[in-house]
């Protein structure tokens, strides 16, 4: 039996991980991605916008890129200098000049509003960033909520954290904890979420060997890029955050679940298991927990009600799928960078 291609929309800010979740996005065989949508997060909007394109033309893919939100809904925008550097994509000079920069001519509203009405009721949508491109839509155009399938979201944490006073919020949540409370909290949407957090993506590291199969002989210029970025990315997180095997790579996580759920991948493959529980944000964002996520109510794993919490994967499965996306790249694109 052929399976179709499962018809995703990512929304990013990239982002060194971001880069990953894109080329699996491309190249994959399960996935057509509709767009990209880049906001603010790692780095500033503008930055994002530009790195996704340039991502993008150093894939040699034509995907429509739009500019996703530019601020959260209550809070200043913060960014992840500390992480990812000043661009959101520094540790690399191999990053091309976009083939294209222009605005399209229609919102990132309008584009996701016109990819889930030609794929109603089975697209999906990647938030690798921040929610509040994804909470506005849903705002917005509340019609929209019965036709997506499943969104996927890199976010929070529990009893683990990188941002505020207390160390106990992720940094896509408390960038802006009003989105997510909008997203965890509608009785339309939350049960079809899937919450990758911190207790799942701390578990895909970035080890050398891993870096050195991105690498290969080295004669690919997007193998070179990558490796160049995940260097990058090995220094900042083992200077602030004490990772000192490699980094955690953590979203192109987001797309695991959906290659189980589809049947792309068996659950021996992917062996993704989850909770089911309603989640809430501490959303105060003077308090020592902004960010924060939390567990107001868990349900059984076998029904349907409730955020599904991812809690473990096959992370060599995923790294299977990362390498042969690389392959694939080598053997497609002709971009010289």
């Amino acid at each position: 039996m052929t399976i179709s291609k499962i018809p995703i929309w990512l929304d990013c800010d990239p982002g060194h991980d971001d880069a990953i979740a894109i080329l699996l996005a491309c190249f994959h065989p399960a996935f057509k991605l509709l767009g990209v949508s880049a906001c603010y997060g790692n780095s500033t909007p503008q930055n994002t916008y530009y790195n996704a394109c340039s991502l993008l033309t150093a894939m040699g893919k034509s995907i429509p890129v739009y500019r996703g939100a530019q601020k959260p809904w209550v809070r200043q925008a913060e960014y992840a200098p500390d992480i990812h550097g000043i661009s959101g994509l520094d540790g690399t000079s191999l990053l091309p000049i976009p083939i294209s920069t222009l605005e399209h001519d229609k919102t990132y509203l309008e584009a996701m509003e016109e990819a889930i009405l030609t794929n109603e009721g089975e697209i999906s949508f990647l938030s690798t960033g921040c929610l509040t491109s994804t909470a506005t839509l849903l705002r917005d155009k509340p019609y929209l909520k019965e036709k997506i399938k499943y969104i996927s979201i890199m976010g929070g944490g529990f009893d683990i954290g990188n941002k505020n006073i207390n160390c106990s919020a992720e940094f896509n949540i408390w960038a802006d904890p009003h989105a997510a409370n909008f997203v965890f909290h509608d009785p339309h949407v939350k049960d079809k979420c899937i919450l990758v957090p911190l207790n799942l993506t701390h578990t895909a590291i970035a080890t050398e060997t891993i870096d050195k199969e991105i690498l290969g002989d080295g004669s690919s210029n997007l193998r070179r890029l990558f490796f160049e970025l995940f260097q990058y990315f090995r220094h900042t997180y083992k200077d602030l955050q004490g990772f000192d095997q490699g980094p955690p790579v953590h979203d192109p996580l987001t797309l695991m679940p959906l290659l189980e759920f589809f049947g792309w991948s068996s659950h021996s493959d992917v062996q993704f298991d989850y909770k089911r529980m309603d989640i809430n944000v501490v959303d105060d964002v003077w308090s020592p927990d902004a960010g924060r996520t939390y567990s107001i109510k868990d349900y059984p794993k076998e029904g349907k009600t409730g955020t599904i919490v991812g809690l473990h994967l096959n992370i060599p499965f995923f790294w299977e799928q990362v390498l042969a996306a690389l392959t694939e790249v080598d053997k497609t694109s002709t971009i010289e960078i």
